[in-house]
């Protein structure tokens, strides 16, 4: 019997090799990513040896017995949610099992539910983030079924409270800034906690912002941030709390089951929602331009390689940590008016100077708005990840044509 074992560990192996070496053969010659060549990449290559053992090592264990490869999603219905829905059903499948979706909804308590008892591959199930343990957050036999937790869900950061907060005139109040901290920092505490205790491999996959790197990137020669960068003291209302929601994490991070990934979104283009919707009908009617001085950096990812992105990430055990999701061709707000202007055949020379922007949004102008960010998506660019619209005039045809 122990024979039998040996041999058939070694024949999983040896299979399990064979199928990595085959798929990242097929990368090697593919067209690079924009501006690395992954074969000639000695960066890459260590990161190709690295996934290859980590894959190895959590492919000889399963979260559960589920036929399904299922994932609990908070923020199912923002932006970044939809989007991710939209991609995992044309995926159909994630390491070679069907897809199921749980949509945690926030509720006074945890809901109990018999997943084994239904063959839906879309449900809801409502959590409490306020729960005193964890399964009084999420329902444990729910959380046993999951094989990857993906968090999105947080406050708006542009908009303000109050009937008319949707305008985002001057939004930042003391009690705003409190709403957006804590919808972030106590609910990923709280899903951290409930992995903390887990026993089998779980991902968990929770938003940041490349706003950790602080809003001082603006004009020509500003060096790019990337993952190595330290953002111990970097500035703005943004960073700090990019800071405190990865910092949220470490409960899950510290447990050697959990695979921790806190992803610095950048913003996404699409005109469903976002910035770039409040920009669409303005720049349609022939009112873009610059803002400020154009100058700062515009830290932009289309919608359809973010959630990409998200689900490389689940298939890639190799990433892990901070990771960046933005594309790897920087833009200046400049670029991005005249890219958009482009697109939409309109004209761009009405500017939005800056005391008007300081006048009406005050901080939050200030910082995300006449402040920018260079960011730089290493780590995706070193597992072997590819983006199809790396440049902004791709990035915004996308956000036209495809609406998600």
């Amino acid at each position: 019997i122990q024979m039998s074992r040996t041999v058939i560990y070694l024949h999983l192996l040896v299979m399990l090799v064979l199928s990595i070496c085959a798929k990242r053969s097929a990368a090697f010659v593919a067209k690079p990513s924009t501006s690395q060549s992954l074969s000639k990449s000695p960066t890459a290559l260590s990161g190709w040896f690295t996934e290859m053992v980590s894959s190895f090592s959590t492919a000889t264990e399963s979260s559960s017995a589920s036929k399904y490869y299922t994932i609990g999603l908070t923020g199912s219905g923002g932006l970044v949610g939809t989007a991710l829905r939209d991609e995992l059903s044309k995926r159909g499948s994630i390491k070679g099992k069907p897809v199921r979706v749980i949509r945690l909804v926030r509720g006074i308590e945890a809901e109990e539910k018999d997943l084994s008892a239904t063959e839906e591959t879309d449900l809801t199930l409502k959590w409490n983030p306020n729960g005193k343990n964890p399964n009084e957050i999420v329902n444990s036999a729910a959380v046993a079924s999951m094989d990857a937790i993906i968090h999105l869900s947080g406050e708006n950061v542009a908009t303000g409270l109050g009937p008319l907060g949707f305008l985002g005139i001057r939004p930042w109040t003391d009690a705003k800034k409190k709403e957006i901290l804590d919808s972030r920092v106590v609910t990923t505490k709280a899903l951290s906690e409930v992995l903390a205790i887990s026993t089998t491999p779980k991902s968990f996959l929770s938003a940041s912002g490349v706003g950790v790197y602080g809003d001082q990137f603006v004009g020509e020669g500003v060096e790019a941030a990337d993952e190595s960068t330290d953002i111990s003291s970097t500035r703005g209302f943004l960073a700090e709390i990019s800071r405190k929601w990865e910092a949220a994490t470490s409960a899950a991070a510290d447990n050697n089951k959990v695979r921790v990934v806190n992803m610095r979104l950048g913003v996404q283009m699409s005109i469903k929602g976002g910035a770039l919707a409040k920009l669409y009908p303005i720049f349609f009617l022939g009112g873009g331009g610059n803002v400020g001085s154009g100058q700062q950096y515009f830290p932009f990812i289309s919608a359809r390689d973010n959630v990409r992105a998200i689900v490389h990430a689940l298939e890639t055990p190799s990433l892990k940590g901070p990771v960046n999701f933005c594309s790897p061709e920087v833009c200046t707000n400049a670029e991005f008016t005249k890219a958009f202007g482009k697109v939409l055949n309109r004209p761009t020379i009405l500017p939005f100077p800056s005391f008007a922007v300081n006048t009406l949004f005050g901080e939050m102008g200030n910082e995300m708005l006449l402040g920018g960010t260079r960011a730089m998506p290493t780590k995706l660019l070193q597992s072997g990840f590819q983006f199809e619209h790396a440049s902004i005039k791709d990035a915004l045809q996308s956000a036209v044509d495809e609406y998600i």
